[in-house]
């Protein structure tokens, strides 16, 4: 009897032991991803751009934006891949272009479609995944269901063309420029990605709407040219307006 109570009291204080060691074991760290941001801020000139501000062309007209959207797609360094696709759409999401999971050190510099890519321009845009930019439920507007295929960039404004000294913004302005004729490509060296939190890093681009209107000799009069959906007819509009577009895009 003794004996028996002996091995029980012995198996007792073996599993509190064992218990305790078990209690003490301290669980692996998961791992934390490093994000990459980039946002676009549109400007004009030296001074930042707000959806409610009135500026003056060359010209002399009144333009006010009302709508500022882009997509950039295959954002990538040589075979490092950012991301598919990301959406700037200013007024609904404010300067934000994307957010991916990726290491700095791998990104000093990128090239990138401004459009998208044509390798999945006429993809089913329900087949993305629900996170995915190029979704339809995402895309909204920016994909045309008559194409089919998307907006690459799309530039709407009020403007007063009569320079008389009284503001009526009675003009209306529409550039809905897509098709793969009009993908462009994009590239950016030397980036100083800026480290705002111990796994987020920022890369910030801007969009010079002055620059967008009177690229050197490329100049947009928003009187005369103030209409293209891409259509026949419509060429020489259409790029003129994409790659004032891409050249307004820059570093800061």
């Amino acid at each position: 009897m003794v004996m028996k109570l002996s091995t029980l009291f012995l198996l007792v204080g073996l599993s509190v032991i064992l218990g305790s060691c078990k209690d003490d074991v301290v669980p692996e760290p998961v791992p934390v991803s490093d994000y990459l941001k980039i946002t676009l801020q549109p400007v004009f000139g030296s001074a930042d751009l707000t959806l409610q501000d009135t500026i003056t062309t060359v010209e002399g007209y009144k333009v006010q934006f009302t709508e500022l959207k882009c997509y950039f797609s295959t954002i990538k360094n040589g075979g490092n891949l950012l991301a598919q696709a990301g959406l700037f759409d200013y007024q609904q999401n404010g300067t934000f272009l994307l957010q991916a999971v990726g290491d700095k050190t791998k990104f000093g510099s990128l090239t990138s479609f401004l459009g998208v890519d044509t390798a999945f321009n006429h993809d089913d845009p329900s087949a993305f995944s629900n996170d995915n930019p190029l979704n339809i439920a995402i895309a909204n507007d920016m994909h045309w269901d008559w194409n089919p295929g998307y907006i690459f960039m799309k530039v709407e404004a009020k403007v007063d063309t009569l320079v008389d000294g009284v503001t009526n913004l009675n003009h209306y302005v529409i550039f809905h420029v897509g098709t793969d004729a009009f993908l462009q490509n994009m590239s950016f060296s030397g980036l100083n990605w800026q480290s705002v939190s111990d796994h987020l890093s920022v890369l910030p681009l801007k969009l010079d709407m002055e620059k967008f209107l009177q690229n050197g000799s490329q100049t947009i009069d928003l009187k005369t040219e103030h209409t293209t959906h891409s259509a026949a007819g419509q060429e020489a509009l259409s790029l003129k307006v994409i790659q004032n577009f891409k050249d307004a895009i820059s570093t800061y």
